[in-house]
């Protein structure tokens, strides 16, 4: 197995062409940059900080950024609390949004794309390249960074909001205890966990006790998100089609429950064919008809009800990694409708997202992994256990956006000190 030389490293040309794009500053000295093939897809890069400071056994953390970036020249920068760790920053590519900084539309100049296409992902990407580039650079940063005796290196993951869907991903198909270098932690921010979430025949966003006259008001009443609101207008460009969505690589929390959905056409329509169908003009005759099979067919194709799933499958080694899940508080509901509401609405929202996640792979810890020992070890207090192993916390305020604010900043630190530092 090829092993990239620590000498290597740090030896490694960080000036892909002669000449820098237009206005983009070149790598830092102190980051190298290693571009991995993905087959016919292109390539990704890879950023490694601080990884020739320290033992090759040393833990090593695996960085995904917010959103994907149209620099190829320029790394992303490496949250503060972060960088005192040896980092691999995977630099997946996504179309749809770039930068949390600017959080815009991909953008590149006319001279750029002509002079640097062969470096520049253009057009942009969808899904699922950026889990096809997560992997391939992840099984790269095994087959390199791996200590070269029989040591161990344990391996932690940090994404937020797109970066956090694939950090869980990830760390949940990557954690092998038995493996010498492998996934043992994860930390998501604000991550999408279950994207079929948004789409209008999910049961969260059907209310069965609200009536016509109320629902105007119960959607005006509902508290607003801007970064999560961003991320659902943002779902025909990262994804191209809805099916997309029932991914359990994007979706992790498909890995311990089946959808019970149908796939719909569209994002925002229902796979209700009769619903389409009456919720269009007033049906004629011979549309009536057309509505009565369609029901028929309804009926016989109706949607699969939600079932739990055995993950890790039995016969894997797999298990499931120590998580910590945080997420931003659910924003208030505006002024006119807090003295009116009478209870609050449970809708779709990155507390929402995070709850669902924290509860499936507590309930496959329960059912599955900690079972067989409850049997035979009468001390053992598995709910601790449980709630050891996948936390979850609110950490207040967006302060920031696409920022993990103080509180988060505090709780992660404090995982991965515990960690990373052993």
């Amino acid at each position: 197995m090829r092993r990239w030389p620590w000498s290597g490293v740090a030896g490694f040309s960080r000036h892909l062409t002669s000449r820098p794009l237009s206005n983009i500053p070149s790598i830092p000295t102190d980051v190298e940059r290693i571009s991995v093939r993905t087959g016919s897809a292109g390539s990704v890069f890879v950023d490694l900080h601080n990884i020739g400071t320290v033992s090759s056994s040393d833990p090593l953390l695996i960085y995904l950024p917010p959103f994907a970036s149209a620099s190829t020249n320029t790394p992303p920068r490496v949250p503060a609390f972060l960088r005192k760790y040896p980092t691999a920053v995977i630099n997946y590519r996504w179309a749809g949004v770039d930068s949390f900084e600017d959080h815009k539309p991909l953008q590149v100049s006319a001279q750029d794309l002509h002079e640097h296409a062969p470096l520049l992902s253009l057009p942009p990407e969808i899904w699922p390249v950026p889990v096809h580039d997560t992997l391939t650079a992840y099984s790269w940063i095994v087959e390199n960074l791996t200590p070269p005796t029989y040591t161990r290196r344990d391996v932690y993951v940090y994404g937020s909001y797109l970066g956090a869907s694939l950090a869980t991903s990830l760390s949940l198909t990557e954690s092998y205890p038995h493996q010498r270098m492998a996934v043992r932690g994860c930390i998501a921010y604000n991550g999408i966990y279950n994207w079929t979430m948004f789409l209008p025949d999910h049961q969260i966003n059907k209310n069965s006790n609200t009536n016509a006259v109320n629902v105007l008001e119960d959607i005006l009443g509902q508290p607003t998100d801007p970064a999560f609101q961003d991320l659902k207008d943002d779902m025909p460009d990262l994804f191209g089609e809805p099916s997309q969505l029932f991914d359990p690589f994007v979706s992790p929390c498909l890995f311990f429950q089946t959808p019970g959905l149908l796939v719909p056409q569209k994002f925002d329509a229902s796979a209700d064919p009769v619903i389409s169908m009456l919720g269009s003009t007033v049906a004629a005759s011979a549309e009536a008809q057309e509505a009565i099979k369609a029901l028929l067919q309804m009926m016989k194709d109706k949607p699969p009800r939600r079932s739990p799933l055995a993950f890790p499958p039995r016969q894997s080694t797999l298990k499931i990694p120590e998580t910590l899940l945080l997420h931003t508080e659910l924003p208030p509901p505006p002024m006119t409708f807090q003295k009116r509401r009478r209870k609050a609405v449970v809708g779709n929202h990155f507390k929402t997202q995070a709850h669902e996640l924290m509860s499936l792979m507590r309930r496959s810890l329960e059912k599955l992994e900690l079972r067989e020992r409850s049997k035979w070890d009468q001390d053992f207090e598995g709910y601790l256990e449980v709630n050891r192993r996948v936390q979850c916390y609110d950490v207040g305020k967006d302060e920031q956006p696409f920022h993990l604010p103080d509180y988060g900043k505090e709780l992660a630190c404090e995982w991965l000190e515990d960690r990373m530092s052993r």
